[in-house]
C-alpha cells in the first residue's frame, strides 16, 4: 500500500508540475492520433457511404476486407509500415521511419478500416428513400453521397470516436515505426511501457492516468451520441 500511495503522490506531482517528458508524450499522442484519425475519416466516410448505398457488384467483398483490417494485429500493421518506410522499402528515401509521420501513417491504417465499416453500417441502415429522393431531385452521385453523409452524421462522429479510441493507446505501431525516441516520438502508451520496464513506476502511472482521462472523455462523448441517436 505504501508503494502505491507513494507512486500516486509522485505521479500527481509530475502531472501538476508539468513534467517535460509527460507533457511531450501528451502532445505526441494527441497530435498523431488526431491527425491520423482525421485523415482516415476524410477518406473513409465517403468510401463507407458509397459501400452502404451501392450494395451490388461484389462490393460486399470490399466490406469483408475492411472487416479483416479491423482485426489485423496492430504489430502486423506496424511491420507493414516499417517495410514500406525502411531504407530498403519503396518509400525509404523519404526518411520517415522513426518520426511522427510514420506513427500517423500506421495509425491511419488502423483507423481507416474501422471507420469504413462503421460508416457502411450507418449508411446501409439508412432509409433508401433518402438517396432515391436526392437522385429524383437531380442530384449527381457526389451530391447524393453528401446527402447520405448528412443524414448519418451522428454515426460518422461515433465512427470517428471509435477510430480515435483505437489509436489513442496504440503501442504496436508506435514502438515498431516510431522507435520510442525520447522527446521525439514517445507517446503516453510507449512511455508507460518504457518507464515500467526501467523501474520508474510513478512516471508510467502519471501517463496512464492521463491516458485514462482521455479514454474516459472519448467514451463519455460516444455514450452521449448514442443516447442522441436513440432519442
Amino acid at each position: 500500500m505504501d508503494f502505491l500511495a507513494e507512486a500516486f503522490a509522485k505521479a500527481f506531482r509530475l502531472i501538476t508540475t508539468g513534467d517535460a517528458e509527460v507533457l511531450h508524450a501528451i502532445g505526441v499522442t494527441v497530435l498523431c492520433t488526431t491527425t491520423a484519425v482525421t485523415l482516415a475519416a476524410l477518406v473513409a466516410f465517403p468510401v463507407g457511404a458509397w459501400l452502404g448505398v451501392h450494395r451490388r457488384d461484389g462490393r460486399g467483398a470490399l466490406v469483408f476486407l475492411m472487416r479483416i483490417g479491423m482485426f489485423t494485429p496492430t504489430v502486423v500493421v506496424g511491420l507493414l509500415v516499417f517495410s514500406v518506410l525502411s531504407r530498403r522499402g519503396p518509400l525509404g528515401s523519404l526518411d520517415l521511419l522513426y518520426t511522427k509521420g510514420a506513427i500517423v501513417a500506421g495509425e491511419f491504417l488502423l483507423a481507416f478500416p474501422l471507420i469504413v465499416v462503421l460508416t457502411h453500417g450507418a449508411s446501409a441502415a439508412l432509409d433508401r428513400r433518402v438517396h432515391e429522393t436526392a437522385r429524383t431531385l437531380g442530384a449527381g452521385r457526389f451530391r447524393t453521397l453528401l446527402a447520405v453523409l448528412s443524414e448519418v452524421r451522428v454515426g460518422l462522429v461515433a465512427a470517428y470516436l471509435a477510430g480515435f479510441a483505437r489509436c489513442l493507446s496504440e503501442l504496436g505501431v508506435v514502438m515498431t515505426v516510431g522507435g520510442n525516441l525520447q522527446m521525439r516520438t514517445r507517446t503516453l502508451a510507449s512511455t508507460i511501457s518504457l518507464e515500467v520496464r526501467r523501474g520508474d513506476f510513478a512516471r508510467g502511472l502519471a501517463c496512464g492516468l492521463i491516458l485514462l482521462v482521455l479514454a474516459l472523455g472519448t467514451a463519455l462523448l460516444a455514450h452521449h451520441l448514442g443516447k442522441e441517436r436513440r432519442a
